[in-house]
């Protein structure tokens, strides 16, 4: 049984691999990590793993995502979204939002966000340039979650066992799709063609056709499907969940579970290495970080990472990966190479748990982050 790992431990134990290993590349970029505890933005710099400064905001952020030079955060108290110059780490400016922001995603053409809020339910069109709600059209109460692909964009309201399509960027309803049972995250299938929604209650993914709305299938799965990703190409799709200590595999094309796999205890977050073909895990109860290989879906390693590892973010490079504690702020890096091409050693084939590379504190109760390369 794993035990509990202090930050010295940790770093005792990354201090020690590291000294066996040659110097790695570091990634030329900014880490920003959303900070409920302090109400602010904290950010590393990924070049020499230390955290440089924080940015204090008026409420908690939620939600960060990037465009251009700039970042933006959601936040739900403050009824806002704040835009943070990446270049100089400091706040730039502030949208006010009619409602409490829930989700967002960037539009396709990367200058506008579409925001979803509650108190009231509404979608709105914002303009990230001119700062500025631009549409809106209102929406019942209690909306869970938003995916955006194209001209089109998907809400799930599990007040009303509903997954609403409306038209982009004209915020014109489309249609709403009652299917029965109460849904909350969804995503588009990569192609656009089919929406897919987990409903916690009955365990289960409901599947549409993004075009006409129809009820496609209900997919019955061994776990609350609370986490969805994607493979390079959108031909799996990948979840997580209460339930069992498994990642469920489904092909989102031919609308079925094609397998469940092991990974770990408590498999949360998750996140794709394409170059590598590798999925990788958190493990909240256990606190460790599993790699599976997608093409023969058996684990390729595992990292102890600390206590409470919640998000999971690997660095554009694909030389990183970057495991978030949810309760601490400290973040756990792992470096991929180093860990899926062990030293040529008939030991290190039959060890599975790699050791860390090094661990830094940003700050606590973690709750979204981001890598933003250097501005040159």
């Amino acid at each position: 049984m794993a035990g509990k790992f202090s930050r010295r431990a940790l770093l005792a134990g990354a201090v020690a691999s590291a000294c066996t290993r040659k110097r790695a590349s570091r990634y030329q970029g900014w880490l920003f990590v959303a900070s409920g505890g302090e109400k602010a933005i904290a950010v590393a710099d990924l070049a020499s793993f230390r955290r440089t400064t924080t940015i204090p905001l008026p409420h908690a952020p939620d939600q960060l995502f990037h465009s251009g030079g700039r970042v933006f955060a959601t936040c739900r108290e403050g009824r806002s979204l704040m835009e943070i110059d990446a270049a100089r780490l400091q706040v730039a400016g502030r949208i006010a939002l009619p409602g409490k922001p829930v989700a967002a995603r960037l539009s396709p053409d990367g200058l506008s966000a579409i925001v979803l809020t509650d108190e009231p339910g509404r979608l709105l069109a914002v303009d990230l340039v001119k700062r500025r709600v631009t549409a809106s059209i209102a929406l019942p109460p209690g909306p869970s979650d938003l995916d955006v692909n194209g001209g089109m964009a998907a809400i799930s309201i599990p007040s009303r066992n509903a997954i609403l399509r409306v038209a982009l960027p004209a915020l014109k309803l489309l249609a709403a799709t009652d299917v029965g049972v109460p849904c909350g995250p969804l995503r588009f299938r990569g192609d656009g063609e089919t929406i897919l929604a987990g409903a916690a209650t009955a365990r289960e993914i409901v599947t549409l056709d993004s075009a006409s709305g129809r009820l496609l299938a209900r997919l019955p799965m061994p776990i609350v499907p609370s986490r969805f990703c994607f493979n390079g190409d959108g031909g799996q799709m990948f979840v997580t969940g209460v339930g069992a200590d498994v990642v469920a595999i489904v092909s989102p094309f031919q609308n079925e579970v094609d397998e469940t796999i092991l990974a770990g205890r408590t498999p949360c977050a998750l996140a794709v290495s394409q170059p590598r073909n590798q999925l990788f895990v958190t493990n909240l109860e256990s606190g460790d970080l599993t790699i599976l290989d997608i093409e023969t879906r058996s684990v390729s390693a595992s990292v102890h990472v600390g206590e409470n590892p919640g998000e999971i973010v690997l660095t554009p490079d694909g030389e990183y990966a970057l495991a978030l504690d949810k309760r601490s702020g400290n973040v756990a890096v792992v470096r991929i190479t180093a860990v899926l091409d062990p030293p040529n050693s008939p030991l290190a084939s039959r060890v599975r748990t790699k050791p860390l590379f090094t661990v830094f504190p940003t700050a606590p109760e973690a709750r979204s982050a981001i890598v933003v390369p250097f501005q040159v």
